[in-house]
This record gives C-alpha cells, sequence and structure tokens, in this order.
C-alpha cells in the first residue's frame, strides 16, 4: 500500500476539496484532474495536495455553470486569454438569462388566459398595399435585433429622399431555408409619386384574407403568436398562402417595452 503522506486517498481528497468521488471520476475520464498515482494492484487513486488548489477552481468553474471543455481551456489561459473566455461566458448567460426571462413572460401569459391559445384570432381581409421594401437574410436569434435595425435603415432612406410614409410598419419574415437563414422585409407604405432609391425597392404587396391576432408586450414573445396562429389555421383546416407578417403600431424608441403593440398576421386560403 502507498505511505506517501503528500498523498490522499481519493475519499479524503474529496472531502478536502468538497467535491464528490463521482465528480472526480468524472475529471479524471475527462483528462481534466487525473489522479497523482493510482495504486497498481488495487486501482485505488491517489491525489496530491498540491492538485487541491486546481480542484477547487474546478469546483468554483462549475458551480458557475462553465462546461468542462471551457475549463479545460481556462486551466491553460493566461490573463488576457482568461477575460476573452469569461467575457464569452459572461455574454453567454446573459443570453440564456433573456431566453429564460422570455420565456417566463410567455408562461404567465399563457397561464392568465388559462388556455394555451392566450390570443384572440379572427379572420381579416388586407387590402393591397404599395410598399417601400428592404430586405436581409438573418436568423431565429438575431432576427429581432436585425429587422428593427433594417427598419429604421429604410425610414433614414427615405428621409434622406425627403420622402414620408405611410401606414403599414411591417416586416414580412419567410419560413426558414434549409439553412435555417430567415429572409425578412422591412416595408412601410408609400404614395407617389414614388421615389426613387438605390438600396431599397417599391412593390406591391398581394392582400386577402388573413388568420389575425394582436399582440401586446415583447417583440421577444411573440415565437407563441406564432404558434397559435399555425395551431388555430390548421384546426379549421386553412392552408397559409404567403410569408408571415408582423404590422408594428408603436416606436420601440420611444415606448415601453410592455406597452408595444404588434399586429400578426398570417395570409391563409380560406376553406
Amino acid at each position: 500500500m502507498l505511505t506517501n503522506k503528500n498523498l490522499m486517498p481519493i475519499g479524503k481528497f474529496s472531502k478536502s476539496c468538497r467535491l464528490s468521488i463521482k465528480a472526480l471520476r468524472h475529471y479524471d475520464r475527462e483528462g481534466l484532474l487525473k489522479p497523482a498515482v493510482i495504486d497498481p494492484q488495487s486501482s485505488y487513486r491517489y491525489y496530491s495536495h498540491e492538485q487541491a488548489p486546481k480542484a477547487i477552481m474546478i469546483a468554483m468553474l462549475r458551480s458557475l455553470d462553465i462546461s468542462i471543455p471551457q475549463i479545460r481551456v481556462i486551466m491553460e489561459s493566461d490573463k488576457t486569454q482568461l477575460q476573452n473566455i469569461l467575457n464569452g461566458e459572461q455574454q453567454r448567460m446573459e443570453m440564456e438569462l433573456t431566453r429564460r426571462r422570455q420565456a417566463l413572460n410567455s408562461i404567465q401569459r399563457i397561464a392568465q388566459a388559462g388556455e394555451l391559445n392566450p390570443y384572440n384570432i379572427t379572420i381579416r381581409h388586407e387590402p393591397d398595399y404599395t410598399i417601400c421594401q428592404k430586405s436581409c437574410q438573418t436568423t431565429t436569434e438575431n432576427m429581432i435585433k436585425d429587422s428593427t435595425h433594417l427598419i429604421y435603415l429604410l425610414l433614414e432612406e427615405l428621409e434622406k429622399a425627403e420622402r414620408t410614409y405611410e401606414h403599414p410598419v411591417m416586416c414580412i419574415n419567410e419560413n426558414p431555408d434549409k439553412n435555417e437563414q430567415i429572409s425578412v422585409h422591412a416595408c412601410v407604405g408609400m404614395r407617389k409619386p414614388y421615389p426613387q432609391l438605390k438600396k431599397s425597392k417599391i412593390t406591391i404587396i398581394t392582400g386577402g384574407p388573413t388568420a389575425w391576432l394582436q399582440h401586446r408586450g415583447s417583440y421577444q414573445e411573440l415565437g407563441i403568436a406564432y404558434h397559435s396562429l399555425f395551431a388555430w389555421t390548421q384546426e379549421r383546416g386553412h392552408e397559409q398562402r404567403a410569408a408571415m407578417r408582423e404590422i408594428y403600431l408603436n416606436d420601440p424608441a420611444d415606448t415601453p417595452e410592455e406597452e408595444l403593440i404588434t399586429e400578426v398576421l398570417l395570409p391563409i386560403w380560406v376553406n
């Protein structure tokens, strides 16, 4: 049996570092913290006192919800690399908190309605719109940020052309493609004479029947509005005929998030 006083069996080491034996075995398999010695006869694991600070730091980082691959990099990083990694972890956690907060708000909305579809949905006949349009491609994660920026770019371009816009202020959001890219079209209503613009175009959006609802609150919660519209139309046997539309009735630049009003429309074929 090993008797080196500098070595501790796994049980004693786990207590001194406040790490479970299961965690220590896992970190060994991951190559993150290997025993100093493994007795070849008994296969008992022994750790040195010098390993204790590393073990405690690993425990601390795991308690902060940092992944083992990231911890492995952190333990080998210099000060600058450490700052960069932790800044990235901070951004990741902030995004996760935002998603959790959005989910909580959506759950509260559904709970208050007392049913899984918390909206009053009706069929509304939309007119044809002549609009000025600017487009981009984005992802689900960036759609709100990118579409908002796109609308402001469009308004800025019209302002430089000394032209005003009409109702609606709208985004048309295509379904994701096979690469999970989403085409977004920011639109504002226009009247003649139409301006000559370099980065935007004048086009006509065809009207017709749409499944319609009004959402009050953060744009981040519009996901449940989309699901509600799709479920409502499928339940009634209607089919989607064009991309989803969002019409914005107030400006997020000067409106509290909880007071934002968005009309969400799904163009449909009525059976």
